[in-house]
Protein backbone atom coordinates (compact mmCIF):
# COMPACT_ATOMS: atom_id res chain seq x y z
CA UNK A 1 0.00 0.00 0.00
CA UNK A 2 1.22 3.28 -0.60
CA UNK A 3 2.05 6.11 2.07
CA UNK A 4 0.67 9.88 1.14
CA UNK A 5 2.70 11.13 -1.34
CA UNK A 6 2.33 8.64 -3.58
CA UNK A 7 5.29 6.76 -2.02
CA UNK A 8 6.04 3.05 -1.89
CA UNK A 9 6.05 2.65 2.00
CA UNK A 10 9.68 3.32 3.95
CA UNK A 11 10.90 4.92 0.30
CA UNK A 12 10.16 8.04 0.69
CA UNK A 13 13.13 8.72 2.79
CA UNK A 14 15.53 6.86 0.57
CA UNK A 15 18.36 8.40 -0.39
CA UNK A 16 18.58 6.14 -3.28
CA UNK A 17 15.66 6.73 -4.88
CA UNK A 18 15.28 8.49 -7.81
CA UNK A 19 13.05 11.82 -6.13
CA UNK A 20 15.95 11.70 -3.21
CA UNK A 21 18.97 11.95 -5.39
CA UNK A 22 20.24 15.56 -6.14
CA UNK A 23 21.48 16.96 -8.88
CA UNK A 24 25.00 16.86 -9.48
CA UNK A 25 26.92 19.78 -8.90
CA UNK A 26 28.59 21.63 -11.90
CA UNK A 27 31.72 23.62 -11.97
CA UNK A 28 33.42 24.91 -14.78
CA UNK A 29 36.21 22.26 -16.65
CA UNK A 30 39.17 23.73 -15.56
CA UNK A 31 41.67 22.46 -18.63
CA UNK A 32 39.62 24.85 -20.85
CA UNK A 33 38.20 27.14 -18.35
CA UNK A 34 34.50 26.66 -19.25
CA UNK A 35 34.87 27.26 -23.09
CA UNK A 36 34.55 23.12 -24.03
CA UNK A 37 37.42 24.12 -26.94
CA UNK A 38 40.82 24.54 -27.76
CA UNK A 39 42.08 27.14 -29.92
CA UNK A 40 45.61 26.75 -31.59
CA UNK A 41 46.96 29.45 -33.68
CA UNK A 42 49.66 27.92 -36.48
CA UNK A 43 53.32 29.35 -37.17
CA UNK A 44 54.02 28.41 -40.49
CA UNK A 45 57.65 29.76 -40.34
CA UNK A 46 58.65 28.00 -37.60
CA UNK A 47 56.19 24.96 -38.09
CA UNK A 48 54.15 24.83 -34.59
CA UNK A 49 51.38 25.64 -32.77
CA UNK A 50 50.56 27.51 -30.09
CA UNK A 51 47.37 27.46 -27.90
CA UNK A 52 45.64 30.81 -28.30
CA UNK A 53 42.07 32.27 -27.09
CA UNK A 54 39.20 32.10 -29.08
CA UNK A 55 39.46 35.60 -29.71
CA UNK A 56 43.19 35.19 -31.41
CA UNK A 57 41.87 32.80 -33.26
CA UNK A 58 39.06 33.98 -35.00
CA UNK A 59 41.18 37.29 -35.71
CA UNK A 60 43.68 34.93 -37.72
CA UNK A 61 44.19 34.89 -41.12
CA UNK A 62 42.94 31.01 -42.69
CA UNK A 63 46.05 30.74 -45.47
CA UNK A 64 49.38 31.21 -45.49
CA UNK A 65 49.12 33.90 -48.42
CA UNK A 66 46.51 36.02 -46.24
CA UNK A 67 48.94 35.84 -43.39
CA UNK A 68 52.04 37.05 -45.62
CA UNK A 69 50.09 40.07 -47.26
CA UNK A 70 49.40 41.26 -43.42
CA UNK A 71 53.29 40.76 -43.03
CA UNK A 72 51.96 38.01 -40.03
CA UNK A 73 53.84 34.48 -39.83
CA UNK A 74 50.32 32.77 -37.56
CA UNK A 75 47.02 31.41 -39.71
CA UNK A 76 44.29 29.63 -37.91
CA UNK A 77 45.33 26.37 -36.64
CA UNK A 78 42.85 23.41 -34.72
CA UNK A 79 40.06 23.85 -32.70
CA UNK A 80 39.47 20.72 -30.54
CA UNK A 81 37.05 19.75 -28.10
CA UNK A 82 38.26 19.55 -24.73
CA UNK A 83 38.64 15.75 -23.63
CA UNK A 84 38.18 16.75 -20.04
CA UNK A 85 34.40 17.93 -20.51
CA UNK A 86 33.73 16.53 -24.34
CA UNK A 87 32.62 20.30 -25.30
CA UNK A 88 30.65 20.73 -22.74
CA UNK A 89 32.84 23.47 -20.85
CA UNK A 90 31.31 22.06 -17.18
CA UNK A 91 32.66 18.83 -15.51
CA UNK A 92 30.77 17.29 -12.40
CA UNK A 93 32.19 19.21 -9.05
CA UNK A 94 33.17 14.94 -7.04
CA UNK A 95 34.19 16.43 -3.05
CA UNK A 96 37.81 15.31 -2.05
CA UNK A 97 36.65 12.99 0.74
CA UNK A 98 40.37 12.16 1.21
CA UNK A 99 40.35 15.73 3.52
CA UNK A 100 37.41 14.29 6.01
CA UNK A 101 38.71 12.17 8.99
CA UNK A 102 37.48 8.64 8.70
CA UNK A 103 36.28 7.49 13.01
Amino acid sequence: MYESGYYPAGAEYDPRAPWNEREPTMIDCAACGGKGYHWHAYDFEADRETECTEETWELLPETEEEAIAKRMHFIKGEKETCEVCDGEGEVEYEPDYDDYDED
